[in-house]
């Protein structure tokens, strides 16, 4: 059984409150409880499971390609980038 509980907001609040639950098809109350709902799911994933990224940054004492190779690659998004702008200069004109 549901237990009543009052929420004191603001004017400006319960005015975001009202628009974002109206945009959703829901009741204040029901929007409200979404919010609790996603904010206790969020908690509990907080200590995910972080396997997928072992190892993205090199193995321990050997570097990753990013890290080798980042001048590199920095230089070569810059390079494409000025190409892009002349190339749409040139179309533009």
């Amino acid at each position: 059984m549901n237990k009543p509980t009052n929420v004191l907001l603001d004017p400006a609040l319960r005015a975001t409150a009202k628009r974002r639950a109206s945009d959703r098809g829901l009741s204040v109350s029901a929007y409200i409880r979404e919010l609790i709902r996603a904010d206790d799911a969020t908690a509990s994933n907080a200590g995910g499971d972080i396997s997928s990224l072992i190892g993205i940054i090199g193995t321990g004492t050997e570097p990753s390609d990013i890290a080798r190779h980042k001048h590199e690659m920095v230089r070569q998004a810059f390079r494409d980038g000025l190409d892009r702008i002349k190339l749409t200069r040139t179309d533009a004109g």
